[in-house]
């Protein structure tokens, strides 16, 4: 994943835009596994898998977490 999140960064992302972020889903998830699969910095996060995807609603209000907890970790400045 990391190598299509770097290609659209690099060849289709506006400069105004904000840095990509990948969302894997999985069945089950092991942070031990995680933190050491994926690079330290990157974009990409892990979550379980589940048969029935949430509302839209639950959907954008996680999403919308995710990107505070990022620009809280990332100091919100991503030009």
């Amino acid at each position: 994943m990391q190598m299509y999140v770097n290609y659209f960064d690099r060849y289709v992302k506006k400069d105004f835009e904000k840095p990509s972020v990948g969302i894997l889903l999985c069945q089950e998830k092991n942070d031990n596994i995680v933190e050491l699969t994926l690079p330290q910095d990157s974009n990409i996060y892990a979550s379980e898998y589940s048969l029935y995807l949430p509302d839209k609603a639950v959907l954008q209000r996680k999403l919308a977490e995710w990107v505070e907890e990022f620009e809280e970790t990332h100091g919100g400045d991503n030009k």
